[in-house]
């Protein structure tokens, strides 16, 4: 045993080594651990390299990094470009951008292994919704009739096979159509925390930028506002340690992004279905019980648990988490040193909330953890502008692997297409 805890500090000495040391935080067998983490440094990128990625009329209002559970370790930035109405639906314009792996260069392939953990397992859509929280409806990507689950998409299995380090993808998601009223959704990725009031578009019409975008930007270190101690997970076999990275605050949810990080192989995370990191008091039906619905926040005598919504495409009286599936990253768990970056949403605080009491089930109480807002996508949207759009057309056989930030706006896909799909809404049940 002896030896195993040696090896361990020895991993996490590693982990952190060349990071900067802001205070001391209590960490694994009551030794100081970092208060910042982040990737290795970028390597400054060309004009030439920049003019590949870049367009001054792209808009971005909203953007967030993850780093892959896979075991590549390819840090991605994460942005949200429009929500738009269109004839018959909704269209949601993203984008996805590699900015760094280990022993990768500018323009080189990313590996086509490579898992930004955003689809569903077992199924054939995205794990991406947009979220009406003054009606407590959820809607889900358009799913087109006949066998199987195709969402009428650029499929992300598909764009995840050809993404270049430094080049943005431009994605695209069909939705249902939002009523009339809608002026604004929160837009929901699994990984990261959500974006806050994205704005809709009116048909016909486009945001305009803002200020000029950079998605190739080097990323920022990832704070660590509090940490667990070493803690064994029984159903894993493993010693691991729980971090709070941020908790951001809106009026419509409050978002927990925290890492898990491996202190010793073991099983991993397969059979995650029980606290701290699962729901301690799952639904009677649960959508997936090995899910990131284990933290709570405890603001004084108020305890606020993970999010749950109706999934009407997994069967009648299923319950589902919103926050990360633990799934995504089961296999890499089981390595000594790796780590997942997850996400728990859960309703949203009072205003004016500045800290809070982050509650791990069966585990410890980390208190007094920092609330930040949350940021309103919103003033991130000069627009709408009149523009018209061209078209695409979704082929199960030959499907789309994105577009260029040149292309933009990008096509819509067919009228007919919209006609031939099935529409899903779902709703917040806490």
């Amino acid at each position: 045993m002896r030896r195993r805890v040696l090896g361990t500090l020895l991993v996490l000495g590693c982990l952190v080594a060349g990071c900067s040391y802001e205070r001391a935080e209590p960490g694994l067998f009551n030794r100081p651990m970092t208060h910042e983490t982040t990737a290795p440094p970028l390597r400054p990128v060309t004009p030439d390299e920049a003019s590949q990625v870049s367009n001054s009329e792209l808009p971005v209002v909203g953007e967030a990094i993850w780093t892959s559970t896979d075991g590549l370790d390819i840090t991605v930035r994460i942005a949200i470009h429009a929500v738009r109405r269109v004839t018959a639906g909704t269209v949601l314009d993203w984008s996805v951008t590699p900015l760094h792996g280990p022993g990768l260069r500018p323009n080189e392939p990313v590996p086509r292994r490579v898992d930004l953990g955003l689809t569903r397992p077992g199924e054939g859509y995205p794990n991406i919704l947009l979220v009406d929280a003054a009606r407590s409806r959820v809607y889900r990507p358009l799913t087109l009739t006949g066998p199987g689950s195709h969402c009428l998409c650029t499929p992300v299995t598909h764009v995840q096979q050809n993404l270049r380090l430094d080049f943005t993808t431009l994605l695209q998601v069909a939705f249902p159509p939002l009523p009339p009223d809608v002026e604004n959704v929160d837009v929901q990725l699994a990984t990261v925390p959500p974006f806050w009031q994205v704005p809709v578009t009116p048909a016909g019409m486009l945001p305009l930028a803002s200020y000029p975008t950079d998605l190739i930007a080097p990323v920022e270190p990832t704070s660590v506002l509090a940490s667990t101690k070493a803690f064994r997970y029984g159903p894993a076999g493993q010693h691991y340690l729980v971090m709070i990275n941020r908790v951001s605050a809106s009026s419509s949810f409050t978002s927990i992004a925290w890492t898990i990080l491996a202190l010793e192989p073991g099983r991993g995370l397969q059979t995650a279905s029980s606290p701290p990191f699962a729901d301690a008091d799952p639904p009677v039906h649960p959508f997936n019980e090995i899910s990131a619905g284990g933290p709570q926040v405890r603001l004084g005598d108020q305890v606020l648990r993970a999010r749950l919504v109706t999934t009407k495409l997994a069967g009648r009286g299923a319950l589902e988490c919103l926050c990360t599936d633990l799934r995504i990253g089961a296999a890499v768990s089981r390595g000594i040193g790796q780590q997942i970056s997850v996400v728990t949403n859960l309703p949203p605080l009072p205003p004016g909330t500045s800290k809070v009491a982050i509650v791990l089930p069966g585990l410890t109480t980390l208190t007094d953890v920092a609330v930040t807002a949350a940021p309103d996508a919103t003033f991130r949207s000069a627009g709408p502008a009149v523009r018209d759009s061209q078209v695409w057309t979704y082929g199960a056989d030959q499907p789309r692997s994105g577009w260029a930030p040149r292309d933009w706006p990008t096509p819509v896909p067919r009228l007919y297409q919209f006609r031939d799909t099935r529409a899903t809404v779902d709703t917040i049940v806490r």
